[in-house]
């Protein structure tokens, strides 16, 4: 499978294929510390068995009813674009087990942003870590020219924040990027005409994985699509999530682009030292997020907690999840205020814990968050 893109102005190279690794078992040797503190998964939500409706998923070595808990936090997925999609999670498991499922060809881009991602796909083990100090978040690029078996390793108490791209060979063909070697130009016929020369990224015609060393933009913008909140059925909301699904795209296959003496990097809105700071700084609002009936910390204290002006603090955290402080609070409470319901908790409770004295304001801000009402969602436990 032959990538290829025509960016302007790039300087004549000669297509090479880089090496991939037949199998691999990713572990990044460049430090990155990881957020101090877990998310509050039980506030996400719980996912049940009967939740993964994909035809041919199946779980095995644990038998599990239907309606039993497999997950404690939510899983998302959200078709883009025709032929580009994304599947964020955020969860623990609650067995050891195996899961295994057919997945379509294409090619993915993974981001670990925390915990242990550990699968195998077609045979090969991708193993992403996260959760250890001595190892920044993982990635990689897996370019999979047909189907083949995902399988997924359970472990009770293991817990993962993963992002996952995936683009198929259509969607592909349709942007141009994907090229049989016939279709290529011969390279001498190329050189004289280099802003018409194709920068390639040549991946084999088998299962590869290439690890990939995200950058702190990469990774702002892989955790601003899983924190995004907006209704992902509204086109605006979709349009942008989907410009930054393509930027992470762009850099993911950048970083495997073969020209001779490139240093094309991109650099991004925030520093390395910001971003861990800004991790930090949302652990510690999650904490805060587990104590219902605490007052928040006011936003000028959080600057001086961390370092930081009430101004510098609150663009950083835009930057690195694309939203404010404030309404990533609202959101939590309500994500919160979601799986107390569930539980049966009265809507009164509920408005109260997510800290609205009015059940008037409680249910137009939850109807705006989950497209229904909070009587809605109790007639139909």
């Amino acid at each position: 499978m032959v990538l290829c893109y025509y960016p302007s102005g790039t300087t004549p190279i000669t297509p090479m294929k880089p090496g991939f690794e037949s199998a691999v078992d990713i572990v990044n040797p460049h430090a990155r510390r990881p957020a101090a503190g877990r998310r509050p998964w039980r506030a996400l939500g719980m996912v049940r068995r009967l939740d993964f409706n994909t035809p041919g998923y199946r779980f095995e070595s644990d038998p599990v009813a239907a309606n039993e808990p497999v997950l404690e936090g939510r899983l998302r997925t959200v078709q883009l674009q025709p032929g580009l999609s994304m599947h964020g999670t955020e969860v623990i498991d609650l067995h050891n087990m195996v899961s295994r499922v057919n997945i379509k060809a294409g090619l993915r881009v993974v981001l670990a942003l925390a915990g242990v991602v550990d699968v195998r796909i077609g045979g090969q083990r991708v193993h992403l870590r996260a959760d250890d100090p001595s190892h920044a978040a993982s990635a990689a690029i897996i370019s999979m020219p047909d189907d083949a078996l995902f399988e997924r390793q359970w472990q009770r108490g293991k817990w993962e924040r993963k992002l996952a791209l995936h683009v198929t060979p259509e969607w592909l063909q349709s942007h141009g990027w994907l090229r049989t070697k016939d279709q290529l130009p011969d390279i001498a016929e190329r050189v004289p005409s280099a802003r018409q020369r194709p920068t390639c990224l040549n991946f084999p015609d088998t299962l590869c994985i290439k690890v990939w060393q995200p950058s702190p933009h990469a990774l702002a913008l892989a955790e601003q699509m899983l924190c995004h909140s907006e209704d992902p059925t509204d086109e605006l909301s979709r349009l942008r999530l989907a410009s930054r699904a393509l930027e992470l795209l762009y850099e993911a296959l950048a970083s495997q682009r073969v020209d001779i003496g490139s240093t094309g990097t991109l650099k991004g809105n925030l520093r390395q030292r910001d971003q861990d700071r800004m991790l930090r700084l949302r652990s510690f609002i999650d904490s805060e997020l587990q104590k219902p009936f605490a007052q928040p910390t006011m936003i000028a204290e959080l600057g001086r907690r961390f370092g930081l002006s009430a101004s510098a603090l609150q663009r950083q955290f835009r930057n690195a999840f694309g939203t404010s402080v404030n309404d990533y609070r609202r959101v939590m409470r309500l994500h919160q205020a979601r799986t107390s319901l569930e539980q049966g908790v009265s809507i009164t409770e509920a408005a109260y814990q997510a800290g609205y004295s009015s059940a008037a304001n409680f249910a137009t801000a939850f109807r705006r968050q989950f497209g229904l009402s909070p009587k809605s969602l109790c007639s139909r436990l």
